[in-house]
């Protein structure tokens, strides 16, 4: 079979002067792995082989790539294309920034796990390990990652190109999870990548979260900002801000799920006088459980808290006071977690906790009225009784306000035994913990008659 030709005809010289013309402007197609250099006043091909390549004498390559005159200076704002594999590569070393709980590093040197602490210096091939605790690890171009509770991370590779910007971040989240917030100021050409066993996750974005669990060998990726392309099994797919997609092991990734919305948290209170401290916000719809974190005001993206919330409502038992960034966010029926909600939260509980004076514990009050009195303290506008059928006070017979430190209750109280407490309310409206319950029963008729008839019986016999 003979192949067919066209005749384009003979080329006039006008076309060689388009072509010429062509080729000067753009004289190489830049290629994906080339890093692009604009070129200041003065400079050189050998001082910019020099300062960024891994020898002063790959001017000449430099030359033959960009096919400019090497014989004459550079003119400002010329675009040179360099292969990145002519770049220095140096180590990069990350740094532990932020450490809450038990953490442990294993160092590619080394077979033992040691404490990992603040301002501990990560390198290639080391190895963290979490257990109640996290870990919040800064990259060398400003980026963060923090490693959850119950995770595992180990660091491929941690370089970066001379003095170009670019980096070369690569990990493998080997169990757990993870959050990751890339510096968007970052080269265009840098690498930020993390490998499960179920897939890779290449960064387009700059703040996203990972997990794998080795029970169902299923990494799960949820964009927050930015976008990630992610890839097994030989598939990409690119997943948005607000979706998030699931990789099983073998298995190409999912098509994109949209990620739940941030829950509202404006109903909880932004100060709280006492531990525990319980909180609720609307059900989420889609919602099967809920992740809270809580992280410093002062470093929002470490934590000192996390747990999991099987409902929307939750009890903080303990806490150093101080002030935090409170966040709640639901997660799916498939394990995706959604937006954050984001709550102010200050915990204070230097504030007075009262003591009772009368009625003395394990008293009887026979008749009404009844008077109730406990210490006066300052910085206190109004005090919060409570008196209570149950020791548990979830039978309230009284739950008001006082502004004085003392109550006269005039209503008869039905036969039985009470427990009462008192806690202070500040300016604000906030409540301290309460004071440890009194007790005290009210008798029945019956007996107050017994008693009133022993009473008057001697006297009817004089």
């Amino acid at each position: 079979m003979n192949a067919k030709t066209c005749n384009l005809g003979p080329l006039k010289p006008f076309h060689f002067l388009l072509i010429i013309s062509l080729l000067s402007i753009y004289p190489v197609i830049a290629s994906a792995d080339d890093w692009i250099y604009t070129t200041r006043p003065d400079d050189t091909l050998w001082d910019i082989s020099k300062k960024y390549l891994k020898s002063a004498n790959y001017w000449k390559r430099l030359q033959q790539h960009n096919q400019v005159d090497a014989a004459k200076r550079l003119a400002p704002g010329t675009r040179l294309q360099i292969p990145v594999e002519w770049l220095k590569v140096q180590a990069a070393p990350a740094t532990v920034v932020g450490i809450t709980g038990a953490v442990y590093i294993k160092q590619a040197a080394g077979n033992e796990n040691k404490n990992l602490s603040s301002k501990d210096t990560i390198n290639i091939n080391d190895t963290i390990t979490t257990k109640d605790g996290s870990a919040l690890i800064q990259f060398a171009d400003g980026s963060t990652l923090l490693i959850q509770k119950d995770s595992q991370v180990i660091f491929n590779a941690l370089s970066a190109y001379g003095q170009t910007g670019m980096v070369d971040t690569r990990f493998r989240l080997q169990q757990g999870r993870i959050e990751t917030t890339v510096n968007p100021k970052r080269d265009s050409g840098s690498r930020y990548e993390i490998t499960t066993p179920a897939a890779v996750a290449a960064v387009r974005g700059t703040r996203f979260r990972v997990a794998y669990t080795e029970d169902e060998q299923t990494m799960a990726s949820e964009v927050v900002q930015g976008s990630v392309n992610v890839n097994a099994e030989g598939v990409d797919q690119a997943v948005d801000k607000g979706y998030g997609t699931l990789a099983e092991q073998g298995k190409p990734p999912l098509p994109p799920i949209e990620l739940l919305k941030a829950p509202e948290l404006n109903n909880i209170p932004i100060k709280t006088r006492s531990l525990p401290f319980t909180f609720s916000w609307p059900k989420l719809e889609g919602a099967e459980k809920y992740r809270i974190q809580i992280a410093p005001a002062q470093n929002p993206d470490s934590l000192v808290f996390e747990d999991l919330a099987m409902s929307s409502e939750y009890s903080l038992a303990t806490l150093n006071d101080g002030k935090y960034i409170l966040r709640v966010r639901g997660i799916d029926k498939v394990g995706l977690e959604g937006f954050n909600g984001e709550h102010k939260l200050e915990i204070d509980t230097n504030f007075p906790v009262i003591k009772l004076i009368q009625p003395e514990k394990n008293i009887e009050l026979t008749d009404a009225p009844y008077t109730f009195e406990w210490k006066r303290e300052k910085n206190v506008v109004q005090y919060h009784l409570q008196i209570s059928k149950n020791e548990k006070f979830t039978n309230l017979v009284i739950d008001r306000m006082e502004k004085s430190h003392s109550v006269t209750i005039q209503e008869p109280l039905d036969s039985g035994e009470y427990y009462w407490r008192i806690a202070a309310v500040d300016d604000q409206g906030n409540k301290g913990s309460y004071s440890e319950a009194g007790q005290f029963t009210v008798p029945g008729r019956g007996y107050k008659f017994l008693w009133l008839l022993l009473y008057a019986l001697p006297a009817f016999f004089i």
